[in-house]
């Protein structure tokens, strides 16, 4: 099995928990997170994604300048030196123009069905297909392609508050899920 890790929010959820202490206390709680990911997964393999700082090319902002506008936190003390290790440790790819989470899904789509598994907490990964495990929540499950279709249109619907992104007008998921009830297919 191979854990397609989403390397943005190790540096962040590791980060924001070692504010208070020395460098190396974030390196050991990195490695201590990625092994327990591996250990819960199964995976005897990993690749990591991390997001390109500051991503002029990134086509979600070329679309919508104020995606994400709403997110104004500082980041974490250790940001550069968790991506730094990220990087150099654990060979993890910077990509650009596409997010850490987006080459996730593309790169677990690209692989036969159950060789792979996506390591995060994003939402927006419930409509991608396959095995998924919230490292946060110690948690596995799968997501079918219909379950995968619900959830993507129901975030076309209602929008996305934590992306900035506005939905339909008084379209919110009581409403969304009356819109999709009895929408099946073959999987």
């Amino acid at each position: 099995m191979l854990a397609l890790i989403d390397s943005d929010l190790l540096v962040y959820r590791i980060g924001f928990t070692t504010q208070e202490s020395d460098e190396w206390i974030a390196k050991a709680r990195l490695r201590e997170t990625v092994n327990l990911i591996l250990a819960a997964t199964g995976a005897t393999s990993y690749k990591m994604y991390l997001t390109a700082d500051s991503d002029p090319t990134a086509f979600r902002r070329q679309v919508y300048p104020e995606y994400k506008a709403n997110r104004v936190a500082p980041r974490p003390v250790h940001y550069h030196f968790i991506r730094k290790l990220l990087v150099d440790e654990y060979e993890a790819e910077i990509v650009s123009g596409i997010e850490a989470d987006d080459a996730l899904a593309i790169h677990q789509l690209s692989l036969p069905k159950g060789s792979s598994v996506i390591v995060s907490i994003d939402k927006d990964l419930a409509q991608i297909e396959g095995n998924h495990y919230n490292f946060v929540k110690g948690e596995m499950s799968t997501v079918t392609v219909n379950e995968g279709l619900h959830y993507f249109y129901t975030q076309l619907l209602t929008g996305d508050s934590a992306d900035n992104i506005k939905g339909v007008w008084k379209c919110g998921p009581v409403k969304a899920a009356a819109i999709l009830a009895g929408l099946e297919g073959n999987e």
